[in-house]
C-alpha cells in the first residue's frame, strides 16, 4: 500500500523526484568508488595465513645530534640471529627485494637467446619465505623450492612470458649472464593487493655470484643495513611484539657492540607496512580518511537536496495530509509514508549509480592508474557497504521531512494554514543550502590548492638540470667497458655528455653517515654521500661556487661538498673547507680532499629538506649511466644509446629512463588525491547545481501568481530575476564567509608536509568566491528568466 502510494507521487512530480534520484546517484556513485580504493589500500597483505604474526625487522637509527632516521631494512643477520636466539620468535624469513637484472632464456639452438629485462620484479628469498608467506602452488611446493642454490620460483605470468604453453618445470634460466638457476616451482600470479611485487624469486644461497664484493658483508656482518633488504619474524601466537622488540636489543647489542645505542631495531606489523611512509609505506591512512570524509560530504549534499525539496513542497501536500488524516491515517502512518517514499528513491538512486561505476570503472582505472573492480556478490563487504548506505540516506533524508509532514494538524493543512511548519521549513532550507554550499566551496579551494602544490612540486628549481637526461642501469661498471660506452654515446653530437653514479642526483635513495672533518671529531650530524665520476656535475647541471671539480678516480680521493654541510660545519666561508681532509663513515673511511664546493640542490623529493651531502668517485658503486641529450630527434637519439650500450653489454637486455619521469613519481600520491579530489568537487558542485536548479523552479511555481501580478503592474524581467534569485545569492555569500577559513585552515595544516611548498595565494578564495556566485546566478537565473518572461495572463486565470 505505502509502495504503491509512494509510486504515484513519484510519477505524478516526476522532474522533482529526477532530481533527487540523480543527484543522489552520483554522491553515492562516488561513495562506492571511494569505498572500493579505500577498501582496497586496507586489504594489503592481510590475506596472508600467518598476517597477525607477521612483523619487519625495521631500525631507528638514533644519531648524537638527537635526531632519528628510520630504515626500512635491516642487516640480513638479524632475521638467523633473533629467530635462534629468541624463544618468542617462531621462524624469520629473508627477501632482498627490488633487484633488476637481464633474464636469457635459450630458445631451441644457442642462437635463438630471448633477453627479458626484469625491473625490480626479482628478489632473493631463503627457504622460510615461502613459510611465512601464503602463496598459491600451481607445481611444485614451499617444502622443496629453494632449498638449493641457483633454483628459481616463477609466477605463471613469468612462466609464460619465458616458456609460452611449455612446462616451465625443470627448465634453466639465465641471470645477469653470471648464473645459471633451474626452476623448481609456479605460482598464481601475485594479487593487487600486496607490497610484494616479485614475480621471480632466486634462491638468496645464489647471491655471492651476483654481488661478489658485498656479498660477503651483506650475509654476516650486523652494521651492513642495506634498504633493499626485509627481514622478516613470525612471533610465536602469544608473543608480543614489546616482549620481541626488548629481546631484540639484547641479541643487538651482542653482536654489534651497540654501546651508544644508535641501532634500535624495531618491528613493524605486516599489515601495517603498507601505510607507513618511514618504512616505505605507499598509503597514508590521513589520506584515506580525507577520502572517505570527502565521500561522507557528498552524501550531505545529495541528502541536503532532497530535505530541501521535500520541505519545499510541504504546502503542496498540506491538503493530501490533511485529508488522509481526516480519513484516520495516523502520524506515525504519515511518517512511514514518506520513509517509503524516500526509501524508492534511495533504491533508484543505487542502482543508477551501480550503472554509472559499473560504465565509468574502466575509465577511471586508467585515469588514477588503479584496479578497483565492482564485484557486488563477490565479497560481502560491497554488498553490506551499500546496505548501510541505504538506510544511512534513507534515514538522514527522509527523517526531518516525514516528521515534518506527519506534524500538520488536519483542520489547518486543508485550509492550507501551516505558516508555523513553512516558516520552520524555510528556515531549516535556508541553512542546509548554506551546508551545501560550504562544503562545495572547501573542495573547490582544496582542488585548486592540491593542484599549485602538486605543480610547485613538479616545476619547483631543484638545483640541478634534470630535463632531457636518460637514465640506464650499468650491468658492468668495469672500466673497459664504461670507457667504451661513452666514447660511442659521445660520437654522436646528441648527446652531451655522459656519468657513471651509483644513483642520479635526485633519486629516493639513501647513503650516508657521519663524518669527520680535517682534525675535528667525527659529527653528530648525517651527511648523504652521492657517488657519481667527474662528468655527474656537468650532466646534471650543478653549479660549483668555490673550488673546482672532481678529477676522475676509480676510487674515494677527491671530494665536493655543498652549502648545507658547509654551514652544518659553522663555516662562514666556503673557500675554508677547500684543501681540507674529510673521511666518509659510510664509504669504508675513505680519506678525501674537499676540492670544491657546490650549490645547493635538492637530492631527493621536496618532502624533505636540503641535507648536507659530499659528492665523490667510487666506481664499485656506479650502477647507472646518465646520458644528457639535446632533447632534438628524440627518437634517433634513444635509438642511438639503445645501440651503444647494447654493443657493450650484448648479453643483457636494455631499458630506459627518464629523469624527469622518476621526479614526477615522488608526487604519486598528491597527483593521485588532486584526480580524486577534482572528480569529487565536480560531483558536488553538479550536485548542489540541481539542487538549486529544482528549488528555484519549485519556489517559482509557489509564487507564480504573486509573479503574474508584478508583471501588471509593471515589473520587468530584470526585476522578478532578481527578485527570485537575490535570496539564494545571500545564502551563498554567507557559505564564502564560511568556506574560506576552514579551508584555509584544512590546507595550511596539510602544506605542513612538505618542507617546500605553496604559499596560500589570496586569488584562489576569490576565484571560488566567483565561481560559486557565478553558478549560483546561471542556475537560479535561468529558471527565474523563464518565470520572469511567461505570460502573466496563464498565471492569474485560475484565480
Amino acid at each position: 500500500m505505502y509502495f504503491k502510494i509512494a509510486f504515484r507521487n513519484l510519477t505524478r512530480h516526476r522532474f522533482y523526484a529526477g532530481i533527487n534520484v540523480f543527484g543522489l546517484s552520483l554522491g553515492v556513485g562516488c561513495c562506492i568508488i571511494l569505498f572500493q580504493f579505500i577498501s582496497y589500500h586496507l586489504s594489503f597483505d592481510t590475506y596472508h595465513t600467518n598476517a597477525n604474526q607477521l612483523y619487519k625487522v625495521v631500525n631507528e637509527l638514533h644519531l648524537p645530534d638527537g635526531s632519528v632516521e628510520f630504515e626500512k631494512g635491516a642487516p640480513m643477520i638479524t632475521g638467523s640471529a633473533f629467530a635462534s636466539q629468541i624463544p618468542l620468535v617462531k621462524n624469520s624469513a629473508v627477501l632482498l627485494n627490488d633487484r633488476s637484472f637481464t633474464v636469457a632464456v635459450n630458445g631451441d639452438n644457442s642462437s635463438n637467446t630471448k633477453l627479458f629485462a626484469e625491473h625490480e620484479n626479482i628478489a632473493l628469498a631463503d627457504k622460510q619465505w615461502f613459510d611465512l608467506f601464503t602463496y598459491k602452488w600451481l607445481e611444485g611446493s614451499n617444502a622443496s623450492a629453494l632449498t638449493e642454490p641457483n633454483t628459481v620460483v616463477l609466477t605463471s605470468n613469468l612462466a609464460h612470458k619465458y616458456f609460452g604453453d611449455a612446462d616451465a618445470m625443470g627448465k634453466v634460466i639465465t641471470i645477469d649472464n653470471k648464473i645459471q638457476a633451474k626452476v623448481t616451482g609456479v605460482l598464481a600470479n601475485n594479487v593487487a593487493n600486496t607490497d610484494v611485487k616479485a614475480e621471480l624469486f632466486l634462491s638468496l644461497s645464489s647471491f655471492k655470484p651476483l654481488n661478489p664484493d658485498f656479498a660477503e658483508q651483506m650475509q654476516k656482518e650486523w652494521w651492513f643495513v642495506n634498504s633493499h633488504t626485509a627481514v622478516f619474524l613470525q612471533l610465536a601466537p602469544n608473543a608480543s611484539a614489546k616482549q620481541v622488540e626488548k629481546a631484540m636489543a639484547v641479541v643487538t647489542n651482542k653482536g654489534l657492540d651497540n654501546k651508544d645505542g644508535v641501532y634500535n631495531f624495531k618491528l613493524m606489523p605486516l599489515k601495517q607496512l603498507h601505510f607507513d611512509a618511514r618504512y616505505g609505506g605507499v598509503m597514508q591512512k590521513p589520506l584515506l580518511l580525507t577520502l572517505a570524509l570527502v565521500g561522507l560530504l557528498l552524501i550531505i549534499i545529495a541528502c541536503v537536496n532532497f530535505i530541501n525539496m521535500a520541505t519545499a513542497q510541504s504546502t503542496r501536500r498540506a491538503k493530501e495530509i490533511g485529508t488522509r488524516k481526516v480519513l484516520g491515517s495516523t502520524p506515525a502512518g504519515i511518517f512511514r509514508q514518506f520513509i517509503t517514499e524516500t526509501g524508492l528513491v534511495v533504491t533508484l538512486a543505487v542502482v543508477l549509480s551501480v550503472i554509472w561505476v559499473n560504465f565509468f570503472l574502466p575509465v577511471l582505472n586508467a585515469w588514477l592508474g588503479t584496479q578497483l573492480t565492482l564485484n557486488i556478490f563477490g565479497g560481502y563487504r560491497l554488498p553490506l557497504f551499500l546496505t548501510g548506505l541505504f538506510a544511512l540516506i534513507t534515514f538522514a533524508a527522509g527523517f526531518y521531512p516525514a516528521v515534518m509532514l506527519s506534524r500538520f494538524k488536519p483542520v489547518n493543512a486543508l485550509k492550507n494554514q501551516i505558516n508555523a511548519n513553512i516558516n520552520t521549513g524555510q528556515y531549516t532550507r535556508k541553512g542546509l543550502i548554506i551546508v551545501q554550499n560550504v562544503i562545495a566551496q572547501v573542495l573547490i579551494i582544496c582542488t585548486l590548492l592540491i593542484t599549485l602544490q602538486t605543480g610547485f612540486l613538479k616545476n619547483a628549481d631543484t638545483g640541478l638540470d634534470k630535463n632531457a637526461v636518460v637514465v640506464v642501469p650499468l650491468p658492468d661498471h668495469g672500466k673497459a667497458k664504461t670507457d667504451y660506452l661513452r666514447s660511442v654515446l659521445v660520437s654522436n653530437p646528441a648527446v652531451k655528455s655522459v656519468t657513471y653514479c651509483y644513483r642520479p642526483a635526485i633519486s629516493t635513495s639513501d647513503k650516508g653517515g657521519t663524518i669527520k672533518y680535517g682534525t675535528r671529531e667525527w659529527s653528530k650530524f648525517p651527511v648523504r654521500s652521492i657517488m657519481g665520476d667527474a662528468d655527474f656535475v656537468k650532466t646534471f647541471g650543478l653549479k660549483i661556487i668555490a673550488g673546482k671539480n672532481l678529477l676522475e678516480s676509480d676510487t674515494v680521493r677527491e671530494y665536493l661538498v655543498n652549502e648545507k654541510l658547509v654551514e652544518k660545519l659553522g663555516i662562514k666561508n666556503i673557500n675554508e673547507v677547500i684543501g681540507r681532509q674529510l673521511i666518509a663513515g659510510d664509504l669504508t673511511d675513505k680519506k678525501g680532499i674537499i676540492v670544491g664546493v657546490v650549490k645547493d640542490f635538492h637530492a631527493k623529493s621536496l618532502y624533505t629538506a636540503i641535507e648536507p651531502e659530499v659528492i665523490t668517485t667510487s666506481r664499485d658503486n656506479y650502477q647507472y649511466a646518465a646520458v644528457k641529450i639535446t632533447g632534438r630527434n628524440l627518437p634517433q637519439t634513444v635509438e642511438h644509446i639503445k645501440n651503444s650500450w647494447k654493443a657493450a653489454y650484448s648479453a643483457n637486455a636494455f631499458e630506459y629512463r627518464f629523469l624527469d619521469d622518476q621526479i614526477a613519481e615522488f608526487y604519486g600520491k598528491e597527483e593521485l588525491l588532486g584526480k580524486l579530489i577534482k572528480a569529487s568537487t565536480a560531483v558536488a558542485i553538479l550536485i548542489s547545481c540541481l539542487g538549486l536548479l529544482g528549488l528555484i523552479s519549485l519556489i517559482t511555481t509557489q509564487r507564480i501568481k504573486e509573479i503574474g501580478i508584478r508583471k501588471v503592474l509593471g515589473a520587468s524581467v530584470g526585476d522578478i530575476t532578481m527578485l527570485l534569485s537575490k535570496d539564494f545569492l545571500k545564502l551563498v555569500l554567507i557559505a564564502i564567509v564560511v568556506a574560506i577559513p576552514a579551508a584555509w585552515l584544512m590546507m595550511y595544516n596539510w602544506l605542513q608536509n612538505f618542507a617546500y611548498h605553496i604559499e596560500i595565494p589570496l586569488w584562489v578564495f576569490a576565484a571560488t568566491a566567483l565561481v560559486s556566485v557565478l553558478v549560483a546566478l546561471v542556475t537560479t537565473g535561468i529558471q527565474s528568466v523563464k518565470a520572469a518572461i511567461a505570460n502573466p495572463v496563464n498565471s492569474l486565470r485560475s484565480e
